[in-house]
């Protein structure tokens, strides 16, 4: 068996596209070139991997099976060939890393600048993401890192908790209790209470906390990113609960933060995230060393 490279390129990209033509045009050869190269690796596999018709191409049972080993494959190539281009000494590399837009806002920005004032020749290629993108991100071999909070295992990936932090009542500098420093949960029941959806880690971590108490907040309104709700409770429209380091920055917003005493034994986990099997660059394996001056936990 003699599978090229670049016949699992193709493959992934025809199973990800379901489409000859889309796949061909992102990887700039012909649409027929790719359709030979899927068919010389279904005949190194001795099995069709596609139902093909004219409109459409629809990946089978051995191509779905496939598919998690050729992105492996593929994700340590990616990797390799960083590594390889880097030189030991630091002088050049590259490390990618993938969380919130307000997880790099307040807590990676600041390790990442400390680090390139000491390795300018260290760049940084920065992923905006969601939670569910940066594991995305990660597991294909798209960046070296990620940060994110998960609460379960995930498969292929290693999960390392950097951070837990407290959970915050925030609000607006004329809201009733703007002047407290510390409050009870229940006393946040009057007012309207801004949410994430529950596709978002805090939103995840909010539903754990109430699940373990009475406490039942109506959501007054719902929004899709925490910068959104930060920007809502600035305008006086409610109240929102967040982790530290987001209580942080809508500090620096002029919002006030509130400590809740009867959530304060609850933490919101950040944990970094790496691939289990994937060798890191040079840069990236560096950078993970010295993370522990910022972050204790990964001691």
């Amino acid at each position: 068996m003699n599978i090229s490279f670049r016949q699992l390129q193709v493959f992934l990209a025809v199973y990800e596209a379901g489409s000859f033509t889309v796949a061909a045009n992102g990887l700039h050869i012909s649409q027929s070139a790719a359709s030979k190269m899927v068919a010389e690796l279904e005949n190194q596999l001795g099995m069709t991997l596609f139902e093909r018709t004219t409109r459409t191409v629809v990946p089978n049972d051995a191509a779905r099976e496939f598919f998690e080993f050729a992105q492996d494959v593929t994700a340590t190539m990616a990797t390799a060939k960083r590594s390889i281009t880097e030189l030991i000494t630091l002088e050049r590399g590259r490390v990618s890393v993938a969380a919130s837009p307000l997880m790099h806002y307040g807590l990676l920005a600041g390790p990442i600048a400390s680090y390139r004032q000491r390795y300018p020749g260290i760049d940084f290629e920065i992923h905006e993401c969601s939670t569910d993108e940066t594991l995305d991100r990660v597991r294909s071999g798209v960046v070296d890192i990620g940060f994110c909070a998960t609460d379960s295992e995930i498969s292929g990936l290693e999960a390392t908790v950097a951070i837990e932090d407290a959970m915050y009542a925030i609000v607006d500098d004329a809201h009733p209790l703007a002047r407290r420093r510390s409050i009870r949960a229940a006393e946040l029941l009057p007012y309207n209470y801004i949410s994430l959806r529950d596709s978002y880690s805090i939103r995840r971590t909010l539903d754990q906390i109430f699940a373990r108490t009475p406490l039942r907040f109506e959501n007054h309104i719902e929004v899709g990113s925490l910068t959104a709700a930060l920007g809502f409770a600035r305008q006086g429209a409610g109240f929102l609960i967040v982790p530290g380091y987001a209580a942080d920055i809508a500090q620096q917003w002029g919002m006030r933060r509130i400590a809740i005493s009867d959530l304060a034994s609850f933490r919101h986990r950040i944990s970094l995230i790496r691939r289990r099997t994937t060798r890191l660059s040079v840069a990236a394996r560096h950078w993970l060393a010295v993370l522990p001056q910022s972050f204790p936990l990964l001691k």
